[in-house]
């Protein structure tokens, strides 16, 4: 459940008028951009997002209440248009348990217009749709539920009645896990922060949140689960509501409360020391119901495309909308979580090669004796005019003993290390992000000199 959080707007300060900038962009830019790799293309995704069949999304009011069921068609349309603007090729919808449970599974697509529904050929069950947005762009839609734990990418409901299927929705089991998975889907765990790592090794999930957004935002979350001051995110946003030609800009709020979400961080090292081949990807848990505040650029401080612009998951795919491949790519491990508010990455890889010369990609296993190699991101598109960011590339090696750094690079260009011990190997991509110090106008550079994430890699295993 998201705390609802409200910022009173600041009076603009300030009189002077801003240097010349780069404009900003409200979008991201096409997926395809940030390259291929061996065949396969990335397909960019948004996996924890709520529309209105979660009772707490939009404002508490995401349905009407008579007739009962209708939704609220202004925050879906705010959802459907985020999801065109951004550029997202997939949306793995997460509605809550207790008010998805009793719809339809074909309702829960939030299908308008020409969407089309994709079916399993095998089962006839309807397994995703597909939104066409106004530039031909695709984005695949998929349903999932977020409870204690969070199944993924269904292809149907559990069986049974509707308090039955809540029943399973809800439960915090082995055997839940396994309805999920019989149900065709994933089983995610979100909120990684609040469930020990004795709950993981009990519940063997398929994958986890490294990092969630309302984790970082709730002053409930904040200092109970993450050891971080419980009210520093608001304060800190409260700063990103001032206008005026020097205003900061309101995109970049994110950029003054993200932090590494240690707890989750350190559960998945501890799963990956188990010997678990365990992908990670980072949550929006986007609701849309959290900062109602209109900020200077004239949307709410929470609007979904503000929210689905500041970070996604990118899966290495063959077709970028085959939920299918989407999904098997998910289960294998093939992707990487990126905060793309810091910039788009482009010139990224990671791969190891045998000494027979096979290709070993993300989530795959080889034997020691390959070899690891890193190709350090650039971002996309840097204007040569503003200051340089620091990016700062580590691989880890994860066993029973913890998470080690073994290489690290400064420079750019690659990392080529031999892999000589079992284990997961993962990288982390950090930044400096120097480069958006300009566009915090008034509130000067000094959220813009902090390191902070940009890239969690899932990881390459060594047997």
């Amino acid at each position: 459940m998201v705390r609802k959080i409200w910022i009173v707007a600041l009076a603009a300060c300030g009189s002077t008028s801003k240097p010349p900038l780069p404009a900003w962009s409200k979008s991201l830019p096409d997926s395809s951009v940030m390259g291929s790799w061996r065949g396969y293309a990335a397909s960019r995704g948004i996996i924890h997002l709520h529309s209105p069949y979660s009772w707490d999304a939009c404002d508490d009011m995401p349905r009407d209440p008579l007739p009962l069921g209708t939704v609220n068609e202004a925050c879906l349309d705010d959802l459907r248009t985020a999801l065109c603007t951004e550029n997202i090729d997939f949306a793995d919808l997460t509605d809550h348990g207790d008010t998805m449970s009793d719809e339809d599974f074909p309702t829960l697509f939030n299908m308008r217009g020409s969407d089309t529904a994709i079916m399993d050929p095998t089962t006839g069950d309807q397994i995703a749709s597909q939104m066409t947005c106004d530039d031909g762009h695709v984005v695949t839609i998929t349903v999932g539920t977020e409870n204690s734990i969070m199944p993924i990418m269904l292809h149907h409901h559990v069986p049974g009645a509707q308090a039955d299927r809540e029943a399973i929705y809800t439960a915090y089991t082995p055997d839940a896990v396994a309805a999920f998975r019989d149900a065709g889907g994933l089983a995610w765990i979100a909120h990684t922060e609040q469930h020990p790592i004795a709950d993981l090794r009990m519940l063997q999930p398929d994958g986890i949140e490294v990092y969630n957004l309302h984790a970082n935002i709730d002053p409930k979350i904040r200092g109970p689960y993450l050891g971080l001051d419980p009210t520093g995110a608001i304060d800190a946003a409260l700063q990103f509501t001032a206008g005026g030609p020097n205003g900061p800009e309101p995109d970049l709020a994110l950029l003054s409360f993200l932090e590494v979400n240690q707890p989750a961080v350190t559960a998945w090292n501890q799963a990956l020391g188990d010997g678990r081949h365990l992908p990670a990807t980072a949550g929006s848990d986007a609701h849309q119901n959290a900062l109602p505040t209109i900020m200077p650029d004239g949307e709410r401080g929470d609007s979904y495309r503000r929210v689905l612009r500041w970070f996604g998951n990118v899966v290495l795919v063959h077709d970028r909308n085959d939920p299918t491949e989407i999904e098997s790519a998910l289960a294998a491990g093939r992707l990487f979580a990126v905060f793309e508010m810091l910039g788009t990455p482009t010139g990224f890889d990671i791969h190891a090669t045998t000494p027979a010369g096979a290709v070993a990609e993300l989530g795959d296993t080889v034997q020691t004796g390959a070899t690891l190699v890193v190709a350090i991101p650039t971002i996309l598109g840097l204007d040569p005019s503003l200051p340089a960011p620091e990016i700062h590339a580590t691989v880890l090696h994860v066993d029973a003993t913890g998470a080690t750094p073994v290489a690290t690079n400064d420079v750019g260009g690659q990392i080529e290390l031999p892999l000589v011990e079992p284990g997961a190997y993962r990288v982390e991509i950090t930044m400096v992000p120097h480069h958006l110090g300009p566009y915090l106008g008034d509130l000067g550079p000094s959220s813009a000199e902090v390191e902070v994430p940009w890239i969690y890699a899932s990881p390459i295993y060594v047997q």
